[in-house]
């Protein structure tokens, strides 16, 4: 059996004693060194206030944490629980995750989803009704992107609205 460490900023706001470089290697490194099998890092860049004080939580940017978890590992899978695929553009994502993956020596897992938060959707300025088949976009980019063939460079989204 395999666990992961999901960095403990589950708290609003987050514990400031836990978002420190000396706390955040300290953590990472406790969990290379316990056996576990990865850390990971979710995705929420704006939760409106009402869901924080319902028990949400906020967060550090998932690539942001897991490059730098990545920095001072050797063995830990990078894992993103979850990015919120519609959130990113879907060549950006790509760059990130290729990026990212190559610099850990292709220790990382994408974990993609297609989100839930209604109010960060509108604080991003993408639309909610547009989610799935923003993610579904994702999909097809990413493979595209990353199979070092020449590809058409164009906005699928901005192909969907017709421009």
């Amino acid at each position: 059996m395999k666990f992961i460490f999901s960095m403990p900023f589950l708290t609003c706001p987050p514990n400031p004693e836990f978002v420190t470089q000396e706390a955040v290697i300290a953590l990472i490194s406790a969990a290379e060194e316990a056996g576990f099998a990865g850390v990971s890092f979710t995705e929420h860049p704006m939760p409106d206030e009402s869901w924080r004080q319902a028990g949400g939580h906020d967060d550090i940017d998932p690539f942001v944490g897991l490059s730098f978890a990545a920095a001072v590992t050797t063995r830990l899978r990078l894992l993103t629980y979850l990015c919120v695929a519609p959130y990113r553009n879907p060549f950006l994502l790509a760059k990130s995750v290729a990026s990212l993956d190559a610099l850990s020596g292709g220790r990382l897992i994408l974990g993609l989803g297609a989100g839930y938060q209604v109010s960060e959707y509108a604080a991003l300025g993408v639309n909610f009704d547009e989610r799935n088949a923003l993610f579904d976009e994702t999909l097809e980019v990413l493979p595209l992107a990353w199979s070092g063939e020449p590809y058409r460079a164009y906005s699928p989204r901005a192909r969907r609205r017709g421009r």
